[in-house]
């Protein structure tokens, strides 16, 4: 597995070195350091020159490569042009004479191949400043990060200081190197702390929380971690880069959000109980019309309930479709299994799922007294889908019935097909039909839906309820 090397010099050193490579120079810095490079290259050849006779240009090289690393393409190629004299004019020319057509050659081969190295080089500068543009964005994000910015190998270990660490924790470096850092984590919350790509979720991150101590107030705060790989050519994880962020005020936000949420979840069971009692007990006796009423009533406000309760489950403004349809549909399924329900999951505003929830039951509730379920072999299919439309996302809910009795079309409107057809009035493109088809009753819901992400909930919307 690779890692981070533990002699790996500090940030600060890296980018000085960084800067003084690409640093924009001034002509005489850049004469300086041709004359320099060239004059150090020279010496070296005639030190050498008693061992090495054929070889007039062989030490220019690395010095050609010096100067257009630090100097630019340019500098380069006036540092080639001066090689060639002094290399033809000391260690070449002999008696004044002009170079013979073999040393002619050597002198073409020679500026060839400096002229490759002088485009390598430059492709290697522009990739250090493009190396160093990166780092400074790198450092300016860290700079504007409320969190800490926390780098660790595969296996967990870090091998570098971490930015912001020290001022937090109070530990200071060397003493969290490797799995050190653990220590400065609460001994409960130590196991899931170390990423592992097997609990990287569909968003491609690893994602915890974990109490770390706080050296300003002597006591634990709650951090969040979220952290990406960066994998090698094996798809092996090479290092982990990510963010730790104090979620302190967020984490005691959310335990207050749960309490609210338990205590309306009582008051409004509370409430649906209180009213079903009143009306039961305020019924006259022997009046089977009001029996009937007080039936469709208490079975709206179980939907009704079904579809608050999964509401505030987590303080939702959405509701997750079967979730609701098998609340609604409770009550109708629990001596078989007659009605067959088929759709993928879906997440429905909480007034659109309201609506869907009194129609489900309404259509239930009219199957059991007079359609498919009112009779042994009859049968109910209830399926949604999701389709693209030239305006949007269209959903579409189908009931259809089967087996049972077959269905007369009402000669007035009552108040149960009122809610159905009710059920995605505010909808785009809301439409609701009902076919009283021999074999069954079938009812079509559509409506354009609009994807919309549940908002956290401010922390002074607590404090008002």
């Amino acid at each position: 597995m690779e890692r981070f090397e533990d002699s790996a010099p500090p940030r600060a050193q890296s980018e000085f070195r960084l800067s003084a490579v690409l640093t924009r120079r001034s002509m005489e810095s850049r004469v300086l350091i041709l004359l320099g490079a060239l004059g150090i290259a020279t010496a070296v050849r005639a030190a050498f020159g008693i061992v090495i006779t054929g070889a007039p240009f062989a030490f220019y090289f690395p010095a050609i490569m010096v100067v257009t690393v630090l100097a630019g393409w340019e500098t380069g190629v006036a540092a080639l042009l001066v090689s060639v004299v002094l290399g033809v004019w000391l260690f070449m020319q002999r008696n004044g004479a002009w170079p013979a057509p073999p040393q002619m050659l050597i002198i073409g081969v020679y500026m060839a191949a400096s002229t490759f190295q002088i485009a390598f080089a430059q492709w290697l500068r522009q990739t250090m400043e493009r190396l160093d543009e990166s780092e400074a964005r790198f450092r300016q994000l860290v700079s504007v990060t409320s969190g800490i910015v926390w780098m660790m190998d595969g296996d967990g270990e870090v091998h570098m200081p971490q930015s912001g660490w020290s001022e937090t924790t109070g530990v200071e470096w060397p003493a969290y190197k490797d799995r050190g850092w653990l220590d400065s984590l609460h001994e409960n919350d130590r196991k899931g702390a170390i990423p592992v790509m097997a609990r990287i979720g569909a968003q491609g991150f690893y994602q915890t929380e974990f109490r770390l101590r706080d050296a300003k107030a002597n006591d634990w705060r709650w951090f969040g971690l979220r952290a990406v790989p960066i994998l090698d050519r094996h798809k092996r994880v090479r290092a982990w880069i990510g963010t730790l962020t104090d979620i302190e005020a967020r984490k005691h936000a959310r335990e207050r959000r749960e309490i609210v949420i338990g205590e309306l979840r009582h008051r409004l069971k509370n409430l649906f109980t209180v009213i079903s009692s009143i009306a039961q007990s305020s019924k006259p006796p022997n009046e089977p019309a009001v029996d009937a009423f007080l039936h469709k009533l208490t079975g709206r406000l179980h939907a009704l309930n079904a579809a608050a309760d999964l509401v505030m489950v987590d303080w939702r403004t959405t509701i997750e479709i079967r979730a609701m349809v098998n609340a609604t549909l409770a009550p109708f399924m629990a001596d078989d299994a007659r009605i067959e329900i088929d759709g993928p999951s879906l997440e429905l505003s909480e007034e659109t799922g309201g609506g869907l929830a009194l129609a489900i039951h309404e259509l239930a509730t009219n199957a059991l007294k007079y359609g498919a379920l009112s009779v042994p072999g009859g049968n109910v299919a209830l399926e949604w889908v999701c389709e693209p439309g030239a305006h949007g996302e269209e959903f579409i809910l189908t009931w259809k019935e089967t087996g049972g009795p077959r269905p007369n079309k009402p000669t007035q409107e009552g108040f149960g097909t009122r809610v159905v057809q009710f059920a995605v009035s505010r909808e785009k493109k809301g439409e609701v039909t009902l076919d009283y088809q021999p074999d069954g009753l079938f009812c079509r819901i559509a409506f354009l839906r609009t994807k919309a992400k549940p908002p956290e909930l401010p922390i002074e919307a607590l404090d008002e309820l």
